[in-house]
């Protein structure tokens, strides 16, 4: 397609990051905007590959199911699920990688690093698929998270 726009495909909406939290702007280098837009176009046009590990989770589960029984012990209304955990491993990463947790401006020349973690998680419920947004997961305990 002229101009390397994809026929159908419907623009980013604009979005203000600094009204979520802290930001930082970052200057892209020459090698950088060039690779970006060839990556972005691949992206789009050519088929993904998902990969798949298997990991050892016996002593998290041991841990979470006590955290479950003292909570209750506590007569604490919570109930802690593996999906906190993942959560807090996933933001202490994007901690470590930063460039991880940012998006890349209109025009191509800018990263916007985002100085907070919220996290997206897809829930299916009887309605329908909804993904609550996690504030400061970097921020929060467990207990907080749940």
């Amino acid at each position: 397609a002229a101009g390397g726009g994809i026929p159908g495909m419907l623009p980013w909406p604009k979005v203000d990051f600094s009204k979520f939290g802290e930001i930082e702007e970052v200057e892209l280098g020459r090698i950088q905007k060039i690779s970006g837009a060839n990556l972005s176009r691949n992206w789009v046009m050519i088929p993904h590959v998902t990969h798949f590990d298997k990991t050892d989770i016996t002593d998290l589960e041991a841990f979470r199911k006590q955290q479950n029984a003292e909570a209750e012990k506590r007569k604490l209304d919570v109930k802690f699920t593996p999906v906190v955990f993942i959560m807090k491993a996933v933001a202490a990463a994007l901690e470590q990688m930063p460039r991880f947790n940012s998006s890349l401006s209109e025009d191509g020349q800018r990263l916007t690093l985002k100085k907070y973690i919220n996290i997206g998680v897809a829930v299916d419920t009887p309605n329908g698929l909804v993904v609550p947004v996690f504030k400061d997961v970097n921020k929060k305990s467990i207990t907080e998270l749940s």
